[in-house]
């Protein structure tokens, strides 16, 4: 038998295996497709004189990620399962006018992240459930800083008496590389405008610079006053108490004998400690038991299913949501330029749409894309509909670029905006190679040939090239944002230069109209269309039902812990990955991925 016959038996052999695992994959998945399948044609029916039960899993975001579980698998168990806060408006404020609902739990102990945003927006639908006479109860076996901020909107807080609630408050740290960069002699070739455009810091300093951390300082020192505030307003509270909580937890805990549950007791942000079985029967009191021996409720996913969604009308408001880092193509984990513009056409192209609404939760990304969606949205409004943006958690950098020009921009008092600043960056590896005895030769026919190759260096004319380039983006941003917020060039310069503002601020420097949610927002674009009679047409990419199922297989799996390591890894990457400029240009808020940690 020759060499090569064998060569061919054992590739024969791997190709049988590999269709073999393949196949047996496909069949496991196929079985518990056809049960979820099978499982979700029963009808949901809304139990009468019961509670509805908040429970969302994961992270709080805009809008669900949408990704080939299969890209996944070397990290299965790493993702988050998200919760979407419109859902949970939606059903807060359906429930309201429900005759059958009759108080509102909040579970909240697997909600792993949330912001200031989100927790008013929910908040302000939990008042409205309130208002009518209806009750809302909170229990935790313990709370995070997130979750209470939600649970602070109940009229009752109940802790295990094992719990904790302990706060950390706010800050925005970042991996620094550049020692690692040093060692392996990679280049990182920077060309910046503005001072406080800090996106390129993990990748040139040890630290953090001296002027970032006074706009961080500020950024994290705002965010949480919009925490405090609202938990002294909610739970009715000297301020002064809190704040000895957060700062001297240490003094409290040692007062309480070391029991967390005791020291939030006393401290007055949770009303009674009980355990499970007893907050359970707390509740039963109200809403009654079901044959099942729980208290008489239904979860919020069921209830949507239950309720369903309003027909649609002849004339809408359209509503898009453009969510995560901005980036060229199609990527439907990021706000993907090809994606966004191809849902922005078809509201343009859809008769019943009279005004369109673009909810932004994006630190920015790739100036080239952010250009793209904002022309998309100018046609949009050349076609006589107009355009308000919605700001959600963040709306900086390529977020705000997009946002610029809009009809009129409502932003959360939280909101984190701003950050009208531009970079380009671009490593190279020519040491790194040389280290290892490679090197790279060639010509070329003129003085730019292979410059971008980051095997190479960036010569002088292409380092002139790209800082030239940069320039005239700072320019055309100043330029935008001058046009569409009717301010001299000046008056934005003096806010520009990378610089992060809460929605408050934005709004008293004219880089926002209003404060407000979602729901002011879609009044808005209905009043600037002359709409009375309307609805919500939301336009979204359609995921495939092998994905969509996919997905809540791998999303069951990911409810165990993360783990930080790989989770600070995969941050990394992600965001590298996202770096897809052709010109290696970006308007990117790396203070916002900061504090977007979800950790």
């Amino acid at each position: 038998m020759t060499d090569q016959t064998v060569v061919q038996r054992v590739g024969a052999g791997i190709t049988k295996l590999r269709n073999f695992v393949m196949n047996t994959i496909f069949l496991v998945v196929m079985v518990a497709v056809i049960v979820l399948v099978v499982g979700s044609f029963g009808d949901v029916r809304v139990p009468e004189n019961s509670a509805l039960v908040l429970n969302p899993r994961g992270a709080m975001v805009e809008q669900r990620s949408i990704h080939d579980p299969f890209d996944d698998l070397w990290l299965i168990g790493q993702n988050l399962p998200e919760a979407n806060i419109h859902e949970l408006v939606r059903a807060v404020e359906h429930a309201a006018t429900d005759d059958r609902i009759e108080m509102i739990v909040l579970d909240l102990d697997e909600l792993s992240w949330s912001s200031n945003t989100h927790a008013t927006y929910l908040g302000t639908a939990l008042d409205g459930f309130k208002a009518t006479g209806k009750q809302v109860i909170a229990f935790g076996n313990y709370y995070s800083q997130a979750q209470y901020s939600i649970a602070t909107f109940a009229d009752a807080i109940y802790l295990h008496p094992f719990g904790q609630l302990m706060f950390s408050g706010f800050g925005a740290y970042q991996l620094y590389f550049k020692n690692l960069f040093d060692r392996f002699d990679v280049n990182v070739h920077v060309f910046r405008v503005g001072e406080y455009k800090e996106a390129i810091e993990p990748f040139t300093r040890s630290d953090m610079s001296p002027a970032a951390k006074e706009a961080n300082q500020q950024l994290v020192g705002g965010l949480w006053q919009v925490y405090a505030d609202l938990v002294v307003e909610n739970r009715d509270i000297e301020a002064e108490a809190f704040d000895y909580y957060t700062h001297a937890f240490d003094d409290a805990l040692t007062a309480a004998g070391g029991d967390m549950a005791r020291a939030a007791l006393e401290h007055h942000l949770v009303d009674e400690l009980l355990t499970p079985d007893q907050a359970r029967t707390r509740i039963a009191d109200t809403v009654g038991w079901d044959a099942d021996d729980h208290f008489n409720g239904i979860d919020y996913r069921d209830y949507l299913q239950a309720v369903g969604r309003e027909p649609p009308k002849a004339k809408n408001v359209g509503l898009i949501v453009a969510r995560g880092t901005i980036q060229m193509g199609d990527d439907q984990r990021a706000a993907g330029a090809d994606g966004l513009i191809r849902l922005i056409r078809q509201a343009r192209a859809d008769d019943s749409v009279r005004a369109l609404v673009l909810r932004v939760d994006s630190p920015g990304g790739s100036a080239f894309a952010s250009e793209l969606i904002r022309q998309e949205l100018e046609l949009l409004q050349l076609a006589d509909k107009p355009l308000v943006i919605s700001m959600g958690n963040v709306a900086a950098s390529g977020g705000y670029w997009i946002a610029s020009t809009a009809d009129k921009i409502i932003a959360h008092p939280s909101t984190i905006t701003g950050s009208i600043g531009i970079f380009a960056m671009m490593p190279t590896f020519e040491k790194t190679l040389s280290n290892f005895g490679v090197h790279t030769d060639g010509v070329g026919t003129s003085p730019l040939s292979g410059t971008l190759d980051p095997m190479r260096g960036i010569n002088e004319p292409m380092q002139r090239v790209l800082q030239a380039n940069v320039e005239n983006g700072y320019r055309q941003f100043i330029n935008l944002v001058a046009r569409g917020r009717n301010m001299t060039l000046q008056a934005v310069r003096e806010v520009a230069e990378g610089r992060v503002w809460l929605g408050s601020t934005a709004m008293k420097l004219g880089l926002v109209d209003e404060l407000g949610d979602l729901s002011q927002a879609i009044d808005a674009a209905a009043e600037l269309a002359s709409l009375t009679d309307y609805g919500i047409k939301s336009f979204t990419t359609p995921i495939s039902t092998r994905n969509l199922l996919l997905q809540e297989l791998f999303d069951a799996r990911s409810r165990q812990p993360q783990n930080p390591l790989v989770g600070s890894i995969r941050e990394v990457w992600t965001q590298l990955s996202g770096l897809n400029d052709p010109m290696h240009t970006y308007s990117l808020c790396e203070a916002c991925l900061g504090l977007l940690q979800r950790r």
